[in-house]
């Protein structure tokens, strides 16, 4: 800490009233999923947040989770860096990559994270406490049950890397931890919190008082997903309402988005929007997002243009004025002016997508690779989606040529092999066979090692050997 705090006086571009951020994240929530969109499931405070701030419109995210992270925190395509996928038990983003915590951690930012990490599991490396994050709290892999805190057969919550059994349901613990980390931070410093809320990502679960909230909404699935939604919004208010109680509001940049669109067949909705979570229709990767910093951005316009995950970093820390310390080049680009006054930002075609599902936007257009689940081959799609944003009038048998020029340019971008998947982790003795893990229903292939299959004890972690399985 007394050299944290060296280096931050040694700063002499920032001071003690630098901005703070909160990026607050919500996990499978669809474009009808909030208020302000018309839905039936109740948000008072996102929908206040967008009201007092920038609605992103055309807010483009990756299908999955994991990836949309990736973009997030390296201000880089995920496709080109072997993220193809939700990163299973062995997988993870590669160490190789810079993190924008770490970037604001040169700065002399305090970093917090609260929630769902999904970026690596299996090398203690991986962490967030070990790629810039100073407090981290919450849960390493793709899902946990909200009141167990288990994934795949074994405990997986912690802070700061130990082990932590605590009781509670996990959306309101990950805004306990947001609103202890926002209270008892140094205030000499800024800081930059991230809140990564797993709700409402299956399994479906809400305790009675949020359920009692939708009577009126038959479907099961969609009233404990509207329970998990609400429980989440009001952890969104109390964190604003901390950031006003510390007389932090004004001086705080404040994001909220969703990471992929919502997952029809868990309760989400899309509509008007077509598909949802894993391919790349309009409803799999245009989300809700807002964005407020009182007395800087202009309260309640709504920016219509196209603003994607890896514009992040450079847009954040061009917002305050720091400058990214990575080495790798970035696939996004700077939306601050966007964001400020609505100043028209160049930008190149974007391409978005995982294994088997992409999309290109170029110049107006909008080119689908469709590859349906079980399917041995993909379909393509042509939109014009600004005049078309539900995808209703596919112009693929009217401009063959220009679709075939797209898809060139998606199979252009290069593809290391994929860690995203069950892989082997560095670490492992040379010549030790790979071991197929205990079958776990749900989890897909491999899965967590016995902690005796002869992997040095460094390379795992903890929380996921078969001594902490319930």
């Amino acid at each position: 800490m007394l050299l944290r705090i060296a280096l931050w006086l040694a700063l002499p571009t920032l001071a003690s009233a630098a901005p703070n951020i909160v990026f607050m994240m919500a996990d499978d929530l669809g474009w009808n999923d909030v208020g302000y969109h018309g839905s039936e499931i109740k948000t008072p405070n996102i929908d206040a947040l967008g009201e007092q701030g920038v609605e992103l419109d055309r807010y483009y995210v990756f299908p999955l989770c994991s990836p949309t992270r990736v973009a997030l925190m390296t201000g880089r395509s995920p496709i080109r860096q072997g993220i193809d996928s939700p990163i299973g038990p062995n997988g993870g983003l590669p160490l190789d990559e810079h993190l924008l915590p770490q970037t604001l951690q040169a700065a002399g930012y305090q970093t917090f994270m609260a929630g769902k990490w999904h970026l690596g599991i299996e090398r203690i490396a991986s962490h967030p406490y070990r790629r810039g994050f100073d407090r981290s709290y919450g849960h390493l892999g793709a899902a946990v049950d909200y009141f167990a805190h288990n994934w795949l057969g074994g405990l997986d919550w912690h802070r700061n890397g130990e082990v932590l059994r605590e009781e509670g349901y996990s959306t309101e613990l990950i805004t306990a931890e947001a609103l202890d980390q926002i209270r008892t931070r140094d205030k000499s410093m800024p800081m930059f919190l991230y809140v990564a809320f797993n709700a409402p990502h299956t399994p479906l679960q809400a305790t009675p008082d949020y359920t009692e909230r939708y009577p009126n909404v038959d479907y099961p699935n969609r009233k404990l997903f509207a329970a998990m939604v609400s429980a989440m919004d009001d952890g969104v208010g109390e964190i604003l309402a901390a950031l006003a109680a510390e007389n932090i509001a004004d001086d705080t940049l404040v994001v909220w988005v969703s990471d992929n669109g919502g997952n029809i067949r868990a309760g989400a909705s899309n509509e008007p929007l077509r598909g949802g979570k894993g391919g790349t229709f309009e409803g799999g990767i245009r989300v809700p997002g807002v964005v407020r910093w009182n007395g800087v951005l202009a309260a309640g316009r709504k920016l219509g243009q196209q603003f994607s995950a890896h514009d992040w970093f450079q847009t954040l820390t061009s917002a305050i004025g720091v400058e990214p310390k990575n080495s790798k080049p970035f696939d996004g680009v700077d939306m601050w002016p966007a964001l400020k006054d609505g100043t028209a930002v160049a930008r190149d075609e974007t391409v978005i997508g995982v294994d088997g599902n992409y999309a290109i936007f170029h110049d107006g257009w909008k080119l689908v690779e469709n590859t349906p689940r079980n399917a041995d081959r993909s379909t393509m799609h042509l939109y014009r989606i600004e005049d078309d944003p539900s995808e209703e009038h596919d112009l693929i048998d009217v401009k063959p040529d220009l679709a075939a020029d797209l898809l060139a340019r998606i199979r252009s971008i290069p593809r290391p092999p994929s860690v995203s998947r069950d892989v082997e982790p560095r670490g492992a003795r040379p010549g030790t066979p790979r071991k197929a893990g205990p079958k776990a229903r749900g989890r897909g292939r491999g899965g967590p090692r016995n902690p005796q299959a002869g992997w040095p004890d460094e390379t795992r972690e903890p929380w996921i050997n078969t001594a902490l399985r319930d």
